[in-house]
């Protein structure tokens, strides 16, 4: 009979290691637990939004920009704006232009011939009457007649008056029928439209050429195709009849039914002309429920559903604010005859999107580009009272790429809490393999001796932290993909307007945060315990793990016992106190990333008001007024910029930089009397190249120094500067470069009297304001620091709490290991009569002053590394 094979007695003991064990693995469990699923459900919620985010671009039919006119557009403008081509703008406006000043140059002409008609009749009729006066009066003195000289004018008055008043008008109407059918009437005609045409065309293509200067409309391009959809709305004042202390802004839409459509989240679309759906983030702030009132103006509807609009994931109220708000801001949607109930004007905003759809962002910004040049020309052609309001297209809209944005940005902030997270975890890895082949070399010995292997013992004593990884992995990843996402979708709910959302599998969380850990386990495994396993079993028995020679006994101070004694357990412990340390250094930095976030935020609401240039800074649409003449402010103390946006192009990532020009000898921005007198900002001749200031920020975020060379490129042009540093300004608030105005206008092409708009400590309230493009006031900054505060809020509580568990853990399993590597010198000096009191005095004082200045050391190398991997961070967003 065959005998049945022995299994490894090995493998029975390693559910028994864990139990006999289970406080370390627990830890190691739990803190392996927090952070796969931490990290896990911030991937899986982060790539699901994207996800759903997408989907709901094509299912519901999100614009490719939008446009608003001043009139509503008549169905033949629209036809010709969905062609995407130019119109002929020159040719349509002279033919306006000529058929306008026809009827004046006929009625000038024919005035002029009139004119000379009535003066030729008037001095024929005068001429003839003259004569038969002369005869009669001849004849009478021939008779012997006297007719004296007062005689003769009251003859000729008088026969002239009769005249005129008999054949004058008749004479005038018989000549100008005459002279109308002439042909040197039809020549004067011809002559004088010719004349007036002439400048007509000298008029126009003046005119023309300063709206193609402006929009390059002489550059020629491919028609770009759309379709074109009406997507009407009305601003509104919002309150609450039952919260009297509320109020704010609600932008009302008319029923959608084609374009950039809606996700209803709760209740139903609006069925009556008393019903309205708002926008469910708003709707949560603002503390409004399915069922309310709400007055929008003067009318008041029954809120009867939350949605989410396909083109305002982000609730900007106007696409050159510099932050949303969510808090104040609403918008809705009403039937077609709740819209007409609304009574305030209307804002005719059109939808439309491309027949053809770009690849990628630079194409969709050529085709948006060109699609823009023939709108204008269209608008143009058709009617001169209407005129373009507002042009966004949709990859240059906060509303709707903010939010995605945003998404790749938190991903950067996982990214770099995982590498550290991983690195406590190979560390800890590390410890604990250490420690328990340390603590079981007897057991290690006598199996050796016995004849097992080293592939059985390494397959032995990596079993436990591999199969704790594993379970580890499995609850982490169901944590991740339940508790930890919905936590993070929470968050991202309570900052944006998303659509319903769906949970897809993120191959990409999987591996990192399961693959890696579990790889990362085997090979600290594996290094360790072979390098462990390489001793001899004779070593092992004896307890003798080190891979040195044993020293000579290092000779001590004369000091009193303990003092030596003390000072001989700092030395025996050493290589303990180094893991001791760095495990300090780790809690430090985990610390540092959970409180100094917030502190980050915080200090950023609480200075940014201070890091502006000026209280009131004016982005302006156009410099020049309709009648072309330069806008102009009379607030005392405001002084002309300029500003464009470069990019700072790297393999990493490209960054927006701002270029700023102004004025010298500005009282806002303060540049070196040197820098500001030279011609290009160089001290010297001897470089042909630009200088400029650049911002603190810019300078610590890439480490740049003054004399440095930068370069930053055109965003979608083949266009590239090179500049030198010149010296570093003091500005923290953005990644900014300064330079003089008129060497901005000369860099970038411009005429010498360019600008962009206006700085100034005061309110400027004399430019009209649909000339503005973009204010920035202090007011527009505590909305941003509002709205960061509330979105953020929450995010670093969540992240603050799981830095901290993680942090409790090492402490735990550090201190847990330092223990049992001293537990047989604690055991020996109890045997010898110490008591409890001078054994904590022997081995404790020795740790707690070693904890005390690791502490110390640990916070200022934590900070050093928190500042390396902030600035990682930042390189990546």
């Amino acid at each position: 009979m065959k005998q049945a094979k022995i299994g490894n007695p090995l493998r029975r003991r390693v559910f028994r290691d864990c139990l006999r064990d289970w406080k370390r693995y627990s830890m190691i469990f739990l803190m392996l637990v927090v952070t796969i699923g931490f990290v896990s459900g911030m991937y899986v919620a982060n790539n699901s939004m994207e996800i759903s985010l997408n989907k709901a671009t094509d299912k519901l039919k999100r614009e490719s920009g939008h446009f608003e006119l001043a009139e509503k557009a008549d169905p033949e403008l629209i036809r010709a704006i969905e062609t995407g081509e130019r119109a002929d703008v020159v040719s349509v406006f002279r033919e306006k232009a000529y058929k306008e000043a026809e009827p004046e140059v006929e009625k000038a002409v024919r005035e002029a011939v009139e004119e000379n008609v009535r003066e030729q009749v008037e001095a024929a009729i005068k001429e003839k009457v003259t004569s038969a006066v002369e005869e009669q009066l001849a004849a009478a003195e021939a008779m012997g007649m006297t007719v004296s000289a007062e005689q003769r004018e009251e003859t000729l008055r008088e026969a002239l008056d009769t005249a005129m008043k008999e054949n004058f008008e008749s004479a005038v109407s018989d000549a100008l029928k005459e002279a109308y059918d002439s042909e040197e009437y039809r020549d004067a005609l011809s002559d004088a439209m010719l004349d007036a045409k002439k400048e007509i065309d000298e008029e126009i293509d003046k005119e023309y050429d300063k709206l193609a200067d402006r929009y390059e409309l002489k550059e020629t391009a491919d028609p770009v195709p759309v379709k074109v959809y009406e997507l009407f709305r009305k601003e509104a004042s919002e309150t609450l009849p039952a919260d009297s202390s509320y109020t704010g802004k609600v932008r009302v839409f008319s029923e959608r039914k084609e374009v950039n459509l809606y996700d209803i989240l709760e209740g139903r679309a609006p069925q009556t002309d008393r019903e309205i759906i708002i926008d469910r983030m708003h709707a949560e702030n603002a503390g409004i429920k399915v069922g309310d009132t709400l007055k929008a103006g003067d009318c008041e509807f029954t809120v009867v559903g939350y949605a989410a609009f396909v083109d305002y994931t982000t609730l900007y109220e106007n696409n050159t604010d510099t932050m949303f708000d969510a808090m104040t801001f609403d918008v809705a949607m009403v039937t077609d005859e709740g819209f007409e109930r609304i009574h305030l004007p209307v804002r005719y905003s059109y939808a439309f999107c491309y027949e053809t759809t770009p690849p990628d962002t630079q194409a969709e910004k050529a085709a948006s580009d060109n699609f823009m040049k023939a709108l204008i020309t269209q608008v143009a052609a058709a009617d001169e009272e209407n005129e373009i309001k507002d042009y966004v297209p949709a990859y240059a809209n906060n509303a709707i790429t903010f939010a995605p944005n945003d998404f790749g940005k938190d991903k950067t902030i996982g990214g770099v809490l995982l590498y550290v997270l991983t690195a406590v975890l190979a560390f800890i890895f590390a410890v604990t393999i250490s420690s328990t082949l340390d603590k079981e070399s007897t057991v290690i010995g006598t199996l050796r001796a016995s004849g097992y292997t080293k592939g059985e013992l390494l397959r032995y004593y990596m079993s436990a932290p591999l199969l704790i990884v594993v379970l580890a992995s499995i609850v982490g990843n169901v944590l991740g993909y339940t508790f930890f996402k919905n936590v993070v979708v929470g968050m991202y709910r309570n900052s944006y307007s998303l659509p319903a959302y769906e949970t897809y599998w993120n191959v990409d969380a999987f591996v990192r945060t399961t693959v890696v850990p579990f790889v990362l386990m085997l090979l600290i495994n594996v290094v360790v315990i072979i390098r462990t396993l390489r001793l001899s079993p004779l070593r092992f028995l004896r307890h003798d793990l080190k891979t040195t020679k044993r020293k000579k006994a290092m000779r001590l101070p004369k000091w009193n016992f303990f003092s030596r004694f003390r000072l001989r357990v700092f030395f025996q412990n050493i290589p303990n106190y180094v893991m001791l340390f760095i495990g300090i250094l780790l809690v430090m930095l985990l610390l540092s990333m959970a409180v100094g976030m917030p502190s980050t935020l915080a200090f950023y609401q609480d200075t940014i008001v201070e890091m502006v240039f000026a209280e009131d800074q004016l982005i302006l649409h156009s410099t020049e007024d309709e009648d072309g003449n330069p806008i102009t402010t009379k607030t005392e103390g405001a002084e002309r910029f300029s500003a464009t946006s470069l990019e700072r192009k790297s393999s990493v990532y490209n960054e927006e930089v701002m270029v700023y020009g102004i004025e010298r000898n500005s009282r806002y921005i303060s540049f070196s009397s040197e820098f500001e007198n030279s011609s290009d900002g160089n001290s010297d001749d001897s470089s042909d190249v630009v200088s400029v200031y650049i911002s603190k920020a810019y300078a610590e975020k890439y480490n740049v120094r003054k004399g440095d060379t930068i370069t930053l490129s055109e965003k979608y042009e083949n266009v590239d500067y090179v500049w030198k540093v010149y010296d570093i300004y003091d500005y923290s608030a953005g990644i900014v470069v300064f330079m003089p105005n008129d060497r901005f206008n000369e860099v970038f092409d411009l005429d010498p009297d360019s600008f962009t708009g206006y700085l100034s400590d005061r309110m400027i309230e004399d430019i009209d304001r649909k000339y503005i493009a973009k204010e920035i006031t202090a007011d527009d900054l505590i909305k941003l620091t509002r709205q960061l505060d509330h979105s953020m809020g929450a995010y670093m509580v969540y992240f603050q709490y799981v830095n901290v568990i993680v942090a409790a853990i090492i402490l735990y399993l550090l201190t847990k290991i330092i223990i049992e590597k001293n537990e047989r010198s604690i055991s020996m000096v109890k045997i010898l009569g110490y008591d409890n009191g001078e054994i904590a005095s022997l081995y404790m004082l020795s740790t707690a002053v070693v904890v005390f200045f690791s502490e110390f050391v640990a916070i200022y190398l934590g900070y050093l590394l928190m500042t390396v991997l902030w600035k990682l961070m930042m390189m990546s967003m």
